[in-house]
């Protein structure tokens, strides 16, 4: 399945709510961590980036989920 089909099924599967919560998100904008695993059970590729820093003396990671440009040209169309 090709990243447009899955981002289909995705979109299909979203009540009202959910795609009035979706086209919020802006181009660019990072992508929650629940958004971001949903897309990934339909098949849609999230990359997601490591961000690591120090706080007194202690490292702490945390990871950010980017917005895939297939996720930004589709929502683009369905606005």
């Amino acid at each position: 399945m090709n990243q447009t089909d899955a981002l289909a099924r995705w979109w299909a599967s979203l009540d009202a709510r959910g795609r009035r919560d979706v086209l919020e998100v802006e181009p660019g904008d990072f992508l929650s961590e629940s958004l971001a695993l949903d897309l990934q059970l339909y098949g849609v590729h999230v990359p997601d980036v490591a961000v690591a820093f120090d706080v007194d003396g202690d490292l702490r990671r945390i990871v950010v989920h980017v917005q895939p440009r297939g996720l930004t040209d589709f929502l683009s169309s369905v606005r």
